[in-house]
């Protein structure tokens, strides 16, 4: 394969079924505050030229499927040295399946 048309990134929790599920990453909601939840910073990929870009908020798209007990937000450039980022989180909870 010569290059790729999408590239993704992705993060789940896991429990025995009938058991609440546990937190991710912080346990804390995505809020913009990076003392808060957690985060991934310059996130970037290369073209096939191997020139490295960072995506912007509307290169991207977010499957979140237990909104109750997780999220994620894409924020494009954060400011404040943190490049193109992105930050996730939830307590989890009784989410369902």
């Amino acid at each position: 394969m010569a290059s790729a048309d999408r590239v993704g990134w992705g993060g789940r929790t896991v429990t025995p079924p009938g058991l609440p599920s546990p937190q991710m990453g912080s346990g804390i909601f995505p809020d913009k505050n990076f003392y808060h939840a957690a985060y991934f910073r310059f996130i970037s990929f290369q073209n096939e030229e191997r020139k490295d870009f960072e995506p912007n908020k509307h290169m991207t798209k977010a499957f979140i499927d237990k909104s109750d007990c997780f999220n994620v937000e894409h924020y494009g450039d954060g400011g404040e040295g943190l490049g193109s980022c992105l930050q996730y989180g939830g307590p989890g909870g009784v989410c369902g399946d």
